[in-house]
């Protein structure tokens, strides 16, 4: 029993026939963007961030201005079958995600830990301060 995935039908499906497969296996730069999970546990942020199929030297965090950006690139290992159909649905290409932190928060306040997949960022969260009085003089 062969494998059948289901897909919708676009109102362009007729015109593509006209074109040759080859005009359409141009290489394309695509754009995903990762699921992001964010808590406050324990004092501190916790970020996830689902990665699947990255190496850890293909994730780059910086911090800049308060704003704390995951960048990198997931690759498309391209396959071609001609003898049979062959069909790849997940998505390639670059992405880039920012987040706003809590001001005086430095890179080495944040943590990282890179497991199966799921990059996990530990940013503190700032200490309620206290109202403080300002005391006025009178003259």
């Amino acid at each position: 029993m062969a494998i059948t995935l289901w897909r919708t039908r676009t109102p362009f499906e007729g015109l593509l026939r006209w074109f040759d497969d080859d005009f359409f296996s141009a290489e394309v730069a695509r754009v995903w963007t990762p699921a992001i999970d964010v808590e406050e546990k324990d004092g501190a942020y916790l970020v996830k961030a689902d990665l699947p199929g990255l190496k850890k030297d293909d994730i780059h965090i910086e911090l800049r201005n308060s704003v704390l950006t995951l960048r990198g690139e997931r690759r498309d290992e391209h396959e071609e079958n001609k003898d049979g159909y062959h069909r790849v649905e997940r998505t390639f290409g670059s992405f880039e995600r920012s987040l706003r932190v809590p001001e005086g928060v430095t890179e080495k306040d944040i943590h990282a830990k890179y497991t199966d997949g799921v990059l996990e960022l530990s940013i503190p969260a700032p200490a309620a301060k206290e109202p403080k009085a300002i005391e006025i003089k009178v003259e």
